[in-house]
């Protein structure tokens, strides 16, 4: 039996503008849900899909609570233009230590300020390959963790 979690934030741009980006932001937390439904988690999909934040469901088991489970989790950056990136983490423990599976996307187009194949999400730099525009992806993975416990991994390798 595992128990699901749901949590994340994001930078309400409606508030304040978008002078100083992210210093006059505020940032908003979405309330923390235990074992959310589809219908609970599409919402906080929604939300990420227009805005710059972040977004996780965790996946505990109950007999292993000290376990770190497994975890996706969202970034969703639009670099101060209209076109929204997302990049999609799955954690998860293995026999060796802690693996993360993201997209490979070998097209994805690079950040002129990051270094070379980098980009940045939320301030943090990433692999630009890891990154994707189709928010119909990001759906399809978190709606295949929440109701199989896992992500194929011909999406997330």
């Amino acid at each position: 039996m595992y128990i699901y979690k749901l949590y994340g934030f994001y930078y309400d741009r409606k508030r304040k503008g978008w002078l100083n980006f992210f210093r006059q932001m505020n940032k908003v937390y979405l309330p923390r849900i235990e074992n959310p439904n589809e219908d609970q988690m599409q919402q906080y999909l929604e939300i990420l899909r227009t805005n710059n934040g972040f977004l996780s469901l965790w996946k505990q088991s109950k007999s292993k609570p000290t376990s770190p489970g497994m975890e996706i989790t969202l970034y969703s950056d639009n670099h101060q233009t209209d076109i929204q990136t997302y990049m999609v983490l799955l954690g998860e423990e293995t026999e060796e230590g802690y693996d993360v599976r993201t997209f490979y996307n070998p097209v994805a187009p690079c950040n002129p300020e990051a270094p070379e194949g980098m980009t940045y999400m939320l301030g943090d730099c990433f692999a630009a390959c890891s990154t994707v525009r189709n928010f119909t992806m990001i759906r399809r993975v978190f709606t295949d963790f929440l109701t199989t416990g896992n992500v194929s991994e011909d999406l997330l390798n």
